[in-house]
């Protein structure tokens, strides 16, 4: 319920109604009696937060939660995180109008989340000083999926606040730095996985897919209409989709958008001319192939076809010689 589990609720009543865990659990207890098994200890825990008075929405809204327990479709939420990276500030155009969007990455002890910025005022105050390192709160905040990943949006009813006093965020297990994934080889995988870092070798290159997208939210467009955002100017987004070998397996691996111009070394106006004539890739195909990269993302299940998929959020060249030098030290440990 409202992303609280059992734990969460005690705790918010223990902070702002001063009981002790004794006594909560003591009332816990009295309502799963009294209704002799009909509701679960959160739905208790839910129904002594009410009888004291405590609002569990407003205290959401007050004071966040953590970021493992935001879902995709929440409003009015927020989060206490530490910034791990800026991605800076983009233009977007809608019609007639132009305007910016930024974005940057936070952590906290349960996980990481991109924060997306469209007010004019939070794009200020990223421009004049959000640092890797700073730690910000967000309030009314909505949150959306974004091809697997959960993304906190901010709108111009929304508070992001940059170094609040006296707040301060443990990471545990995260770094300051992006980088800091978990490292897995291709027959280690299972699904269901966030934050992975795969390194292996282009083996099979298929040709891009294209779909018009909306300028802001990066989602598939139908006839120029969003259903975020309305009627606007589409742009041609790419999908490329490429087998990863490691040696002990191989993986499809997928890329969207802007990472897919990164791979290729191409910008906007040659993506679109790859559209027009397909036949252009085979140049860049060839390049592709034997290519070896360190791809972080996320481990999709692919029901349809009883697989199991990476979707790349993040990719890098590898330097061969490095490579090798990793996998001799691997071997010797």
């Amino acid at each position: 319920m409202m992303g609280l589990n059992y734990e969460d609720i005690v705790r918010r009543i223990k902070e702002e109604k001063g009981l002790s865990d004794e006594e909560i659990k003591l009332r816990v207890k009295e309502k799963l009696n009294k209704l002799s098994g009909l509701i679960s200890h959160e739905g208790a825990a839910h129904i002594v937060a009410n009888e004291l008075g405590l609002d569990l929405l407003e205290s959401i809204k007050k004071t966040g939660l953590k970021i493992n327990r935001l879902m995709s479709g929440m409003h009015g939420v927020g989060v206490l995180g530490k910034v791990l990276r800026s991605y800076g500030v983009r233009e977007w155009t809608k019609e007639d109008k132009k305007g910016q969007v930024g974005s940057f990455l936070i952590a906290d002890d349960t996980g990481m989340l991109r924060v997306v910025l469209w007010d004019t005022h939070h794009i200020k105050e990223m421009e004049n000083g959000l640092k890797e390192g700073a730690v910000v709160r967000v309030k009314n905040g909505y949150v959306k999926d974004n091809n697997g990943f959960r993304e906190l949006h901010l709108g111009n009813q929304a508070q992001l606040i940059v170094n609040p006093a006296g707040e301060t965020v443990e990471v545990n297990g995260f770094s300051k730095e992006i980088n800091d994934f978990r490292k897995k080889k291709i027959s280690e995988l299972v699904g269901n996985e966030f934050n992975i870092g795969v390194v292996g070798t282009i083996v099979q290159v298929f040709e891009p897919k294209f779909f018009d997208a909306c300028p802001e939210c990066g989602k598939k467009m139908i006839e120029n209409n969003c259903n975020e955002h309305g009627k606007v100017a589409s742009k041609v987004s790419p999908v490329l989709n490429f087998f990863l070998d490691d040696g002990t397996g191989n993986i499809r691996t997928v890329v969207f958008r802007d990472l897919v111009n990164e791979l290729l070394g191409v910008n906007e106006e040659e993506i679109i001319k790859i559209k027009s004539d397909i036949n252009k890739f085979e140049e860049y195909k060839n390049r592709l192939l034997g290519k070896q990269l360190l791809i972080v993302g996320k481990v999709n299940k692919n029901e349809m076809f009883s697989r199991i998929e990476l979707v790349a959020n993040k990719i890098e060249e590898v330097d061969p010689k490095k490579l090798a030098e990793d996998m001799v030290g691997e071997i010797a440990l």
